[in-house]
């Protein structure tokens, strides 16, 4: 760059002024002299005098590694500029380590006699981390690749069908013999190097993938040039085209020694059969071109046949499976005979004997080829999957219950909000009436009927938000180590006036001495509440009045107790009321069921006691129901102890 002039305070160009990199010139000691604002900037500075006085020697104070701005002036004294010249830096003003690309050049007198050093600094931080980041990666997919078994290769196929291998993994030399850079010179050694035999197949099916635009996955014998045999499984698969050209990226791998174990296997195929037929699968054996098709005696009693009762035929259970299933068998069967899948893999319904569909798994291999590749002996095994499958449509069916459960809950979460609005204005009109001091008496009662119909519809929507919350699990707990006397108190305070109109006894009284002074449980204190209360006052809205028996000790009574066991705390509400049956204890906590009172004179919508429920194990316990008919009830809610 240029020197600027020395004339008054050293006046700058308006392009060095609002040039967007910095600009600087330095003394040759270290020391800061000038400094445009985007290096003001770019070292956290508001202005330059802020930097100028900070900066005083560049060495130590802006280079992180020692020794740098030696080499910075090294090469100016050599070349009389630097380009270029990349170096890990401090800002000065926060000390955040950041990379830099300076270029420089010394400017003297006319004596020669060095004076300063002037240049710019750019900001290359993101630049030296994503190519750190690139050489990371290109690093871990060379590791990759060598570490993959077999040789990765890529294709690249032009318009005109002309093939060139563009990549190839180094392994290429201890699978085939000849080098990666042999087989970029002639991408058709490989095809020359397969068996004779093989060859027309190979070709056949490459076409055919290629012209099919589908994946590749063949096997064929390769003959090496110093003679060895071995077999290859080749694939490949379609990646994005470049520059017009199809592309293919696939593996070469050696399967000589899977293959000698599939020879070993036919030789011995009785034998393996009969160890199949041991693990109790129906074991068959499929002579293709002969359409002949041996079934074992396990396979033939899998389906409630004596040995010899189904012909020997691959129609005998074709002709079986369900019509459903057929297509997804014979596409599986097909994909296996043309190499597109290692295996054949099925699974479908088979009619049995008896009339009824057996669900089965059906696994084979070819494990004889003709020269062409086409197949002609199978040797598979059918396994009983009915159980299996039957589990897996009651878990669907319990899923689909449970999808359906939680938007019945959201619906009536819907519906109770919907509603509270224009329920909240016919409330708010009718107390409104009830205030007319010149309402007749006949339609103030009206007007009572109506707000106790509104205070009833709300009271069932604040149980129907929170039932569904709780189903849900969106419900507020707010769990904490609480006293139980104190709420036991408020829960008798209460109800107390509602147990004597309706002629009972609450016990004990008051009722906060159930629990010792001091007695601790782990609860959310309002949903503790909730259960209570709503415990209590259905053991006394359901009571007959004056009920119990005599043996129960005469009239009428509500208990509460609390004891001790193990790690929790039993909080019981007994009563000497007309009892449930068993059947009736089974239902009782389904929501809006009410044992057929919904048609009596007792007010309530069926919720209580499934709220209840919920929120007791929202709190981590349990709520239960013990009772006999004419014999009372009791309600135990368990709770961890605090």
């Amino acid at each position: 760059m240029t020197s600027l002039p020395e004339s008054g305070a050293d006046q700058f160009s308006t392009l060095f002024e609002f040039l967007p990199i910095g600009a600087y010139r330095t003394t040759p000691e270290g020391r800061q002299v000038r400094a445009n604002p985007a290096l003001v900037r770019m070292n956290g500075f508001a202005d330059e005098a802020e930097l100028i006085a900070m900066v005083s020697d560049i060495s130590n104070d802006w280079y992180v590694l020692p020794g740098r701005r030696e080499v910075f002036k090294t090469l100016i004294a050599r070349d009389g500029r630097v380009t270029a010249f990349e170096s890990e830096v401090f800002r000065y003003k926060t000390r955040e380590r950041i990379w830099i690309s300076e270029n420089a050049h010394a400017v003297r007198d006319a004596q020669g006699q060095l004076l300063y050093y002037e240049g710019t600094v750019e900001d290359i931080t993101e630049r030296v981390r994503d190519r750190e980041a690139l050489r990371r990666s290109e690093q871990q997919l060379r590791q990759i690749v060598d570490l993959v078994p077999g040789v990765s290769y890529r294709v690249l196929t032009s318009p005109e069908g002309v093939s060139t291998v563009d990549f190839v993994s180094p392994n290429l030399q201890e699978l085939l013999g000849i080098s990666p850079a042999e087989l970029k010179a002639n991408s058709r050694l490989v095809s020359e190097m397969r068996h004779p035999e093989d060859r027309e197949r190979a070709m056949r099916m490459i076409r055919e993938a290629f012209d099919a635009q589908r994946p590749l996955d063949i096997e064929y014998r390769i003959v090496r040039h110093d003679g060895r045999e071995l077999w290859i499984n080749q694939t490949n698969r379609l990646a994005p085209p470049e520059h017009g050209c199809e592309v293919r990226i696939g593996l070469l791998l050696d399967i000589t020694a899977r293959k000698r174990a599939e020879a070993e296997l036919r030789a011995n195929s009785e034998l393996w059969k009969r160890a199949l037929e041991s693990s109790g699968d129906g074991v068959w054996d499929w002579h293709i071109q002969e359409q002949l098709e041996q079934l074992s005696p396990a396979c033939q009693a899998l389906y409630g046949f004596e040995p010899g009762e189904l012909p020997d035929t691959p129609g005998a259970l074709d002709s079986r499976t369900h019509p459903d299933d057929l297509a997804a068998m014979h596409q599986a069967r097909a994909d296996h005979f043309a190499g597109r899948a290692p295996r054949y893999v099925n699974e479908h319904r088979v009619q049995c004997k008896d009339g009824q569909w057996k669900w089965v798994l059906s696994r084979g291999i070819v494990i004889e080829r003709d020269a062409q590749g086409q197949p002609l002996r199978m040797i598979g095994t059918h396994t009983d999957i009915t159980a299996r499958r039957q589990a897996d449509e009651m878990r669907l069916a319990r899923e689909r219950a449970e999808s359906a459960d939680l938007a019945k809950s959201q619906f009536l979460s819907r519906v109770s909000h919907e509603l509270r609005t224009p329920l909240n204005a016919i409330m708010g009109f009718s107390q409104l009436l009830e205030l007319e001091s010149s309402l007749p008496p006949r339609q103030r009662g009206w007007v009572q009927q109506v707000l106790n119909a509104g205070h009833h519809l709300l009271a069932l929507m604040d149980d129907i938000l929170d039932l569904s919350s709780a189903e849900s699990g969106e419900l507020p707990v707010v769990l904490q180590t609480m006293e139980l006397a104190p709420l036991l108190g408020e829960v008798g305070d209460l109800l107390g006036t509602t147990a004597d109109t309706a002629g009972l006894a609450l016990r004990p009284q008051p009722l906060a001495a159930a629990a010792p002074a001091g007695l601790l449980l782990r609860a959310d204190r309002k949903r503790l509440k909730q259960v209570l209360v709503n415990l209590v006052a259905n053991a006394i809205k359901y009571h007959h009045r004056g009920g119990g028996n005599a043996a129960a000790g005469g009239g009428g009574w509500v208990r509460l107790s609390v004891v001790a066991e193990g790690d929790d705390w039993l909080l019981r509400v007994t009563d000497n009321g007309p009892g449930l049956t068993e059947a009736q204890c089974a239902r009782l906590f389904r929501p809006f069921e009410r044992l057929g009172a919904q048609g009596g004179t007792v007010p309530g919508s069926g919720l209580g006691l499934a709220l209840s429920r919920q929120l007791t194990e929202a709190m981590g316990g349990k709520l239960s129901v013990t009772s006999r008919l004419g014999d009372g009830s009791t309600f135990t809610v368990r709770l961890p102890k605090g």
